[in-house]
């Protein structure tokens, strides 16, 4: 079983200086400790250890490393609830990997993109509504209902308009 100090090992051997600062600079990321892994290699990592939840909840709390953040939903098994985990998120990246990896396999996941699909925080809308893509077409109803609410935002524009896409693609 992978611990954090081993996880941090092999971000610190796979860092990539100059995809780290990028990301600072034209991403605006919200993390003090960026190491610069890409998806492969955190898929890689990710890879290396069995679904660990105690690895999961640890690499979740390490809330100043982006790639801490994105491990954890690729170590968590997906029978373990971790919908709450969708409020806390604090990048638009860590929402993307969270919905795909983990919570679209959660029997929650509808009603918890329903709820916070009514957020005040454009992120945590953004959050709802690419959940509610990982879930069509089972979700189709539900994102129909509520995708006409979303007030305009810079944030969730283009989820809106993907799920619009799938929405006419289903029909």
């Amino acid at each position: 079983m992978m611990e954090l100090r081993e996880a941090k090992q092999q971000f610190f051997a796979l860092r990539n200086g100059l995809l780290a600062d990028t990301i600072r600079q034209q991403t605006a990321d919200p993390h003090r400790l960026i190491f610069g892994l890409n998806l492969p290699q955190l898929t890689e990592i990710a890879a290396q250890t069995d679904k660990d939840e105690t690895l999961a909840d640890t690499l979740w709390a390490d809330a100043d490393c982006r790639e801490s953040r994105l491990l954890a939903p690729m170590v968590c098994p997906h029978e373990a609830p971790r919908t709450q985990w969708l409020e806390q998120v604090k990048s638009v990246e860590e929402a993307d990997i969270l919905c795909h990896r983990l919570l679209r396999h959660q029997p929650e996941a509808e009603t918890t993109a329903l709820r916070l699909t009514a957020s005040s925080d454009p992120l945590m809308r953004y959050a709802a509504l690419r959940l509610l893509l990982n879930l069509m077409p089972a979700s189709a109803d539900t994102a129909s209902s509520v995708i006409g609410t979303i007030p305009e935002h810079h944030l969730t524009s283009g989820i809106v308009r993907q799920i619009n896409e799938e929405l006419q693609w289903l029909k």
